[in-house]
């Protein structure tokens, strides 16, 4: 599911590329949000990994992991705005930044578009971490 996505959607593929999931655990999170609400089943859904069929247990140990990185990663962003380290303000740029890339979603978007985006990005980040400062 995911690998015809990254190949589509260059943008996707760069966010992706500086996530913590790795293929397999976005495509076992993608197959769990998008099929368990459409009412699949279980065995259905091991069988549509891009990998090809997996066992239960390892489509379920995978979507785990993608679970817990994902909950990580929230903690993460509450843990700097509660230490004072990310203020409301960076949070609000990043949500007006998720927007916009919402609204991107199925656009051709230019090369250096996708720069500017990931340059953004890099740059909240640099806040965040007060990379720049050290």
């Amino acid at each position: 599911m995911i690998e015809g996505l990254l190949e589509d959607d260059e943008l996707l593929s760069k966010i992706f590329e500086e996530s913590h999931l790795t293929k397999t655990q976005l495509d076992s999170l993608l197959l769990a949000f998008q099929y368990k609400i459409e009412g699949y089943s279980l065995e259905e859904i091991v069988k549509m990994r891009d990998s090809g069929p997996v066992s239960k247990g390892s489509y379920l140990r995978t979507l785990g992991q993608a679970q817990s990185n994902f909950r990580k990663s929230l903690y993460t962003l509450l843990l700097v705005v509660y230490l004072g380290i990310l203020d409301t303000s960076t949070v609000g740029d990043f949500v007006a930044l998720s927007d916009r890339l919402s609204s991107l979603k199925d656009m051709e978007i230019p090369e250096d578009t996708i720069l500017e985006i990931k340059l953004i990005i890099d740059e909240i980040s640099d806040r965040i971490t007060a990379d720049k400062v050290l």
